[in-house]
């Protein structure tokens, strides 16, 4: 199964919209290669995943369980609207909706399903910012992440989020070079700092214990130091890599205000 993801454009990261959609069989490797594609883009915290169906062959329909599955783990563990969406005059819409079309959010068509995530997402709050790779960077980022900070009700947690944003902007600013973007979500209990640049970077790669992302890439290539005091601070934190760009990300667990 190939899967078509549209997460390299900036528009995906201003708007938080992020589109996947799988194309081919829906067998036991259909299911993993979905299930890793789902899993890949949680990290950069989507304000909504749109999954198009209409590609998919269905020849087990047990293998449908994935999506339930998927929605289970996108919602609950991360606060993340999952929403389906297949053409029900095909036949594969056909058998989706009458296999599973109660168990998930299941639309007629994109437009449908990012109406009703729009509904749906007015809770979470997502701020973003593109910055370019000059010395007034970290001064934006960190007056973006105050700001942020005092208008969602978080002050208790300015000082920490703007330290963490700060190594974060100055680590794309000395070595990535790069123009980047900054993303700020909060949802629940958990405040979400991500700053993507567009330096290629082979050798990042998504670790857990995230801590150890720190000792495992932590030299002055890609900020040493200043990834230590992220990973200190963090609840978690870590990096997503593509062709093109990569993503540092650190979440925060929201405390009680004194």
């Amino acid at each position: 199964m190939t899967t078509s993801l549209t997460t390299v454009t900036r528009e995906n990261l201003r708007t938080g919209v992020y589109d996947l959609r799988p194309a081919g069989s829906l067998d036991l490797a259909g299911t993993a290669s979905l299930r890793r594609s789902v899993l890949k883009i949680l990290p950069e915290q989507p304000r909504v995943l749109l999954l198009g169906l209409d590609g998919i062959d269905v020849r087990d329909p047990l293998n449908l369980n994935i999506l339930p599955s998927l929605d289970k783990r996108v919602m609950l563990d991360c606060g993340i609207r999952l929403e389906c969406y297949v053409n029900p005059s095909t036949e594969t819409g056909r058998r989706i909706r009458e296999l599973i079309g109660w168990r998930v959010a299941l639309h007629a068509n994109r437009a449908a399903a990012l109406a009703a995530a729009d509904q749906e997402t007015t809770a979470a709050h997502r701020a973003y910012r593109h910055l370019a790779p000059g010395p007034d960077a970290v001064r934006e980022a960190r007056a973006m992440t105050r700001d942020c900070c005092r208008h969602w009700g978080l002050p208790q947690m300015a000082d920490t989020a703007q330290l963490i944003v700060s190594e974060l902007v100055t680590n794309a600013v000395q070595h990535a070079r790069t123009e980047m973007d900054l993303v700020i979500t909060h949802r629940g209990a958990q405040l979400h700092l991500q700053v993507r640049d567009t330096a290629y970077a082979p050798a990042l790669f998504p670790i857990e214990p995230l801590t150890s992302l720190v000792y495992h890439v932590g030299d002055d290539r890609i900020g040493g130091r200043g990834l230590m005091i992220v990973a200190m601070l963090a609840s978690a934190c870590g990096t997503t890599v593509g062709m093109h760009a990569k993503t540092v990300w650190a979440s925060l667990r929201v405390r009680p205000a004194a």
